[in-house]
């Protein structure tokens, strides 16, 4: 057990890179795949933005060619006409004129769209903004994550390092017995007795050491660290801030109500006027004979304007107005959520306050009366079993006061994050 306890050191004391807080902060938003996508999908509604324009605002280009066959038999010979004898046996001339040879480059442009090419627009650049603030939001969990794992992994740090020190005073104390016991001036049961409580308390620092590596590597993972033997932990303190704007929880319901918005006023788009005008030129014949005279070119304008569509456009701006009023509500219920939250977490921050400094009043008389006690068991004042029972009270009142001050830091870290 011995080398157990010494391998521990040796590990802990290596030479690793030591880490604090911040790294770890910086390197989860470097690593988050979710934080990626959504600069990914921000980059794509920009690409968005350019093929509305390209769509709705420039002319469509196209080059069309066609070849028909349509033949007339018991034609006097001649498959295709324009002019088939009474006798002719195929499709009606009307819809075929015998056949087709076409080779065309077309121009559309749609006019007057501008109003749907900015209203697209413009609701793709609400779904950045949206996505903008839905980043800051991730950053801001990702945060409150990270720096609850990192909390977590120093207690079990300073946990772990309780438990070595406690292991380290005992083989000390053990060492005196020992020559107390050659000298007859304690009893050889005594120094057996802390004998077993050295190998126990070693054994709890082994077992420290493991739930301190298992806090480390599950921290490292939530960072995307691969190595997680690297890093050591730095000693933290986390700051309580408050002047940090929390328009992040609500300026997802305001781009909700955008988004809204911006959906009915595409709606109402198609109730204006829709303007296009189209050209094309090129070769359009029916027959092979004088095709080189053939070439030709073609422009028109096509109108149209709705006129009745049984009030859907009514009822649409009455959906919409109702999913309005319901993102309001959304809104106004998650304000009184956040203020209590704040509040709430103030409350238990004072009471952990003074639970610690509790802890520190009753730490600071134990380690007084474990001297005392320690001079009174050499003189042999006091049996064994009173002075490990004193040592063991310290022992939890430091372990308790390790967690209430971690504790308190989650609460500051909770406070940072609703605030």
């Amino acid at each position: 057990m011995k080398k157990i306890i010494g391998v521990l050191l040796f590990v802990f004391a290596a030479g690793h890179a030591q880490t604090n807080l911040d790294y770890f902060l910086r390197t989860a938003e470097t690593n988050n795949p979710l934080l990626k996508e959504h600069a990914n999908q921000i980059s794509a509604s920009a690409l968005q933005r350019d093929l509305i324009r390209s769509q709705q605002l420039l002319p469509q280009i196209s080059l069309s060619a066609g070849y028909l066959f349509a033949p007339f038999f018991n034609n006097n010979g001649r498959l295709i006409s324009t002019n088939p004898g009474d006798q002719a046996v195929g499709y009606d001339i009307g819809i075929t004129n015998g056949g087709l040879y076409s080779a065309q480059i077309n121009v559309e442009k749609t006019l007057f769209n501008g109003g749907t090419a900015d209203a697209l627009s413009a609701s793709q650049s609400i779904q950045e903004d949206a996505l903008r603030n839905t980043i800051a939001l991730t950053k801001r969990d990702l945060a409150r994550q990270v720096t609850d794992q990192y909390l977590q992994t120093y207690q079990s740090r300073r946990l772990y390092e309780l438990s070595r020190e406690t292991s380290t005073n005992i083989k000390t104390l053990l060492s005196i017995l020992e020559k107390l016991v050659a000298q007859g001036t304690a009893k050889q049961s005594e120094y057996l007795l802390l004998s077993v409580e050295f190998e126990s308390k070693t054994t709890a620092a082994a077992d420290s050491y493991v739930q301190f590596a298992t806090n480390r590597s599950q921290l490292c993972t939530l960072c995307g660290i691969t190595d997680t033997t690297a890093v050591q932990i730095d000693s933290v303190s986390v700051t309580l801030r408050t002047d940090r704007p929390r328009f992040e929880f609500t300026k997802k319901f305001e781009y909700d109500s955008l988004t809204t918005r911006s959906q009915q006023e595409q709606f109402e788009n198609k109730y204006r006027p829709q303007v296009s005008v189209f050209f094309s030129t090129g070769l359009n014949a029916v027959e092979l004979d004088n095709i080189q005279r053939k070439f030709g070119l073609s422009a028109g304008v096509n109108f149209s304007l709705p006129l009745f569509d049984g009030n859907q456009r009514s009822i649409t701006r009455q959906q919409n107005q109702l999913s309005l009023q319901s993102i309001a509500n959304y809104r106004a219920a998650y304000a009184v959520q956040l203020d209590n939250q704040r509040k709430n977490t103030l409350d238990r921050m004072e009471n952990l306050r003074t639970t610690v400094q509790s802890y520190v009043r009753q730490a600071a008389g134990y380690e007084q009366l474990l001297r005392i006690a320690e001079n009174e068991l050499r003189r042999g004042q006091v049996t064994m079993v009173e002075y490990l029972t004193l040592l063991n009270n310290y022992i939890e009142v430091r372990k308790n006061r390790i967690s209430a001050e971690t504790e308190m830091q989650r609460e500051i870290n909770n406070y940072n994050y609703w605030n």
